[in-house]
């Protein structure tokens, strides 16, 4: 793409942002404002009834760090709000390179958080796992295990493949990294990403559907008054909340790839930047906590 004249403010706004119109803008701002208004509210509501909680399950531990990663992900928001504000960014190559990649993070440990919840209480269902002699260092461990492990896949392409390019640099603009698929190395492992996810999606849905029609089937009329009925349903909502928010993205990940040939499309980009940032609204189940969704 060429380099277009930076000689004042107004021309960097109107030329530098045209993948990202003024209805895009205004989209991108009042969904961003929603879930750091509300995820905020939830998270500042949330976080002392889990502290003095202050439970073993491994479950509520994973509740636990899904809290802590919605929370670095909120204190990264107002970046991005000021940014499509101003239509300048002014912070930094590296900054902007740590708020995109959170966003990111964010989805990917999250998501993993969530299926680590959903195949525990599936794996107590088929009696694979007896939660009573775990004890609080064991949940602990567990967290510690998927956030070093993440980190060691996560941070490596983060500092040695996302966002290198020196053009990137020379710009005050930022969240453009969809040009780093001009390499096949980022291809490759944009496939791998949504191949595992959606094939680890599907798996845990039909396994968690058929355990709910059986518990259905068992308990009927009465499954709710059934905690095994309840704590399933509550899978279900994990479930759910990967299939709303992070499986658009990545069903539309395969077509933008395809179809991103290293000119620059408006309307494509417009696009994959909202199914991004639909991922974050995976943020408003904070509330859904304190609702008792997850005990």
């Amino acid at each position: 793409m060429e380099l277009i004249n930076t000689t004042n403010p107004s021309n960097i706004s109107n030329m530098d942002m045209d993948y990202c119109d003024a209805y895009c803008k205004m989209l991108l701002l009042a969904l961003y404002s929603v879930i750091f208004l509300v995820g905020t509210a939830g998270t500042i509501m949330i976080s002392p009834m889990m502290f003095r909680r202050n439970s073993q399950s491994m479950i509520s531990t994973a509740v636990f760090n899904i809290v802590v990663l919605h929370s670095i992900l909120l204190a990264s928001l107002p970046f991005r709000l000021s940014y499509y504000l101003s239509g300048i960014w002014e912070l930094g190559y590296f900054t902007c390179r740590v708020v995109s990649a959170i966003l990111y993070g964010h989805m990917y440990f999250t998501f993993i958080f969530y299926v680590a919840i959903v195949t525990l209480r599936l794996l107590i269902y088929f009696k694979k796992l007896q939660m009573q002699p775990f004890q609080k260092y064991h949940a602990i461990m567990l967290s510690m295990a998927i956030w070093i492990v993440a980190g060691l896949i996560f941070l490596p392409i983060f500092f040695l493949q996302y966002g290198t390019d020196p053009s990137y640099s020379k710009k005050q603009r930022c969240f453009e990294f969809h040009r780093d698929l001009h390499h096949q190395g980022m291809v490759i492992l944009n496939y791998s990403v949504i191949v595992v996810i959606m094939a680890t999606v599907l798996i845990l849905f039909l396994l968690q559907m058929a355990v709910i029609l059986q518990l259905m089937k068992a308990h009927w009329p009465d499954m709710w008054a059934h905690q095994e009925f309840r704590a399933q349903i509550k899978s279900f909502f994990f479930l759910l909340v990967i299939v709303v928010c992070f499986i658009p993205h990545h069903a539309f990940r395969v077509y933008f790839i395809d179809q991103y040939s290293g000119k620059e499309s408006s309307k494509l980009v417009l696009y994959n930047e909202i199914c991004l940032a639909l991922t974050t609204v995976c943020c408003l189940d904070v509330p859904c906590f304190i609702g008792g969704i997850v005990r």
